[in-house]
This record gives C-alpha cells, structure tokens and sequence, in this order.
C-alpha cells in the first residue's frame, strides 16, 4: 500500500513537467536569435566570435572575493550547529577566523578591489 502512494506521486510529478514543458511549447517564442549560441562570460559584450579576447584582470578578483566569503559562510554553519558542545574554545576560533577574514576584506576594500570601476 505504501508503493502505491509513492507511484501516485512520482506520477503526479511527472504529469506536472509534461505539462509544464507542453505549456511551454505552446506558447513559448519561436524566434531564436543567433547571440544565443555564443559564450557569454562575466557580463562582458562578446566582441570576437572565437572568444580568443581577454577579460580584464578586476573580474578575476571580483571573482576571487566572492568565492573566499562564500567559503567563510560555509564554515560558519557547521560551527553554529556544535556551538553548544564547544563551548567558549569554539567562540574563540570562530572570533579568530572571522578577525583574519575582515582583515583580507578591509585590506581588499582600501586597494580598491571592491570597487566596479574597470
């Protein structure tokens, strides 16, 4: 009896993006523009159709930063998850970790890093 339930929704479901994909085909535009098929990188307008020209070094950065604070938030979940059990000792580390990650941060924002003038 439990198998039926699970095959009555998995065939909800399915009915569902059928009919999503059907809707779509229905009334979805037909017109395909042709900067479709070219890569598109970092909001920057695609000039070479071989994509053999270079971005300027700014995104890279950007990009850089991004990806160390969205690492910091990562780290700070399972910390907040066993803060109970590792008492004020875990506090500290986390203190220390977010320290040195602001300091990186205010170093980047004063050499300019963070600003979108490129």
């Amino acid at each position: 009896m439990e198998y039926i339930a699970l095959g009555i929704g998995l065939l909800v479901a399915l009915l569902i993006a059928l009919g999503q994909a059907f809707v779509n085909d229905i009334l979805g535009t037909r017109k395909r523009d042709p900067l479709e098929d070219y890569p598109y990188e970092c909001g920057v307008p695609l000039y070479d159709p071989e994509a053999r020209g270079t971005f300027k070094q700014g995104y890279y950065l950007l990009g850089l930063l991004l990806i160390l604070f969205d690492i910091e938030a990562a780290y700070l979940f399972p910390w907040a998850v066993v803060f109970e059990e590792i008492g004020i000792y875990g506090l500290i580390e986390v203190i220390v970790f977010v320290g040195i990650l602001t300091l990186g941060f205010i170093y980047a924002w004063r050499k300019g890093a963070l600003n979108w003038e490129m």
